[in-house]
This record gives structure tokens, C-alpha cells and sequence, in this order.
């Protein structure tokens, strides 16, 4: 059961804002990832946005206590240089209609292997965040330069530097 706090509100861990006389919800509070910087990031936004990035079918943003933000995709089908080029010049699309903080640096391409079974997806189909981290540690340290890239990486992109 929830509580009601001083206020009169509910504490249910959402994030929201009105806009035009609505609620409208941003996000898990549990979920923010905030920058070494004290940015604070709503993934669930983010994620939606590189969702739409073709050939992408699932992308998880990282970067809590980092001082950027970098992305994990998931891909479906045959992998090419081409589509890695396709896949780059995708996000540098979408994050034009970022925020400077919300924009990934890096990210790093998978192949779409998450399952239920595994523990990446809950039975809804949602990111199992704390075990897809888990299990893909190498491949977050590598998108800070801490190492090598895993085997399982496909492509490794960057953003261009801005002016």
C-alpha cells in the first residue's frame, strides 16, 4: 500500500510534469541516471528516442555516475558496415531532439539476444536493467575505454565531436 505523504500525494516513484492542465509521466524515479556532473537523465525517454533509430529493436542508455552517457542497441538480422553506418548516422539523427546530457557518446551494437529466460526481459518485455548491467559489465567498461570490446559487440560507435 502506498503512503500518502504532508502533501496529500501518493509516493509511487514516477516522474511527471504537468503540461496544458496534464500529467504527463517521464519515468521511474529507481531508473534516473544521474552524470558524475549531477545530470539528471530520464532513460525511458532516451531509449525511446534510439528505438527509432532503423534496424534497432531494443537500447538501453547507461551512465549513472559516468560523466557521459553511452547506449547499449540491440539489433535484429544480418550485420554489414553498412548498417553500422546507418546505425551512427541514426543517432546522430534522433540526438538532435536530445538534451546535451541525454545525448549518448557512445554506444555499442548487439546482437538482439535478450529473452525472458536469460533474465534480460521481464515477462512484460521490459529491460531487466540491473541484470542486462550485470551481464554486459565488459561492454559498458568498454564504452568508457576500459577495455577491450567483448566478443558479442558487433560495432562500437562515437558521436562526432561538437563544435
Amino acid at each position: 500500500m502506498e503512503e500518502v505523504n504532508g502533501e496529500g500525494f501518493l509516493s509511487t516513484g514516477d516522474l511527471g510534469r504537468l503540461e496544458e492542465g496534464h500529467l504527463v509521466l517521464a519515468g521511474r524515479k529507481k531508473e534516473l541516471v544521474v552524470t558524475s556532473y549531477g545530470k539528471n537523465v530520464s532513460p525511458e525517454r532516451v531509449e525511446g528516442v534510439l528505438r527509432e533509430v532503423p534496424g534497432v529493436s531494443q537500447a538501453m542508455l547507461v551512465g549513472d555516475g559516468r560523466s557521459h552517457c553511452a547506449a547499449l542497441l540491440w539489433v535484429r538480422g544480418e550485420w554489414s558496415s553498412l548498417r553500422a553506418l546507418e546505425v551512427d548516422r541514426g543517432i546522430a539523427a534522433v540526438s538532435e531532439h536530445l538534451s546535451h546530457p541525454e545525448r549518448p557518446k557512445r554506444w555499442a551494437v548487439l546482437p538482439d539476444d535478450l529473452s525472458i529466460e536469460t533474465g534480460d526481459l521481464t515477462a512484460n518485455l521490459k529491460l531487466r536493467r540491473a541484470e542486462v548491467l550485470r551481464r554486459r559489465a565488459g561492454v559498458v567498461s568498454a564504452l568508457y575505454g576500459e577495455g577491450d570490446a567483448p566478443a558479442e559487440v558487433l560495432h562500437l560507435g562515437q558521436a562526432k565531436e561538437e563544435a
